[in-house]
């Protein structure tokens, strides 16, 4: 798998037929490389390791492939209340922050997602904040929180503020106030009211989560849309 954060890179290794993939991003820097390599041949997805991610890796791939994914682990440090004294220490110790996904919190320390292999410049911390640590390597699913479903919505429309308030199951008003606040973004791009989403965009909705238009499956009888979605919320 080719890393490369370069949406031209990406998007050449997806041409090409391999599957490519950044580091992790924040939010906004994760949906404008995906908008930026939306184009014919090459399928766009992302993934922080965790439905609730909020830095994420954006992955390019044919089209032709149903779906695609990247590896990745996380490290436990017990003894440790502060996720950015762990962040701090692995930056120091040479793990580069493209490496370094979202970091969870628990009652008696914290764990960070990794790119996999994890570094291990990050397994091998013995201090963070001056207290003695013993990083260990643990699975995904231990960490991982939040939900990812698919459901079919019935909408009158493309509509961002319409398709997100089904997507969330909150009202429209609701959505729209979001969008009104710039707390929206499709494909990386601020939302406004008239902002519709089409097949394969991704919404992005501070405070609730994302959803993305997989497909629309056809039409009822008084003419509303039955479209799939996929959400993931925290």
């Amino acid at each position: 798998m080719v890393e490369h954060p370069d949406a031209d890179a990406l998007a050449g290794a997806a041409l090409g037929g391999r599957v490519a993939h950044s580091g992790f991003l924040e939010p906004e820097e994760a949906d404008a490389l995906a908008a930026a390599l939306k184009r014919p041949g090459v399928a766009v997805t992302s993934s922080g390791g965790s439905p609730a991610a909020r830095r994420r890796v954006v992955i390019a791939y044919p089209e032709h492939l149903p779906d695609a994914s990247v590896a990745m682990t996380a490290v436990y440090v017990e003894g440790i209340d502060e996720a950015e004294g762990l962040r701090s220490a692995a930056r120091v110790a040479g793990v580069p922050a493209a490496r370094l996904g979202d970091a969870v919190h628990h009652a008696d320390g914290v764990s960070i997602i990794v790119l996999a292999p994890a570094p291990h410049e990050l397994l091998g911390l013995r201090r963070v904040d001056g207290r003695e640590v013993a990083p260990m390597e643990v699975p995904l699913e231990r960490v991982a929180s939040g939900s990812r479903r698919e459901l079919e919505v019935v909408v009158p429309s493309l509509r961002v503020d319409v398709l997100g308030g089904r997507a969330f199951r909150v009202s429209r008003s609701y959505f729209a106030k979001g969008v009104q606040a710039g707390r929206v973004r499709v494909n990386g791009r601020l939302a406004d009211k008239g902002s519709v989403a089409d097949v394969g965009d991704e919404v992005f909705a501070e405070g609730l989560g994302r959803f993305r238009v997989l497909r629309v499956e056809g039409t009822t009888r008084r003419g509303n849309l039955r479209v799939l979605v996929q959400t993931e919320a925290g």
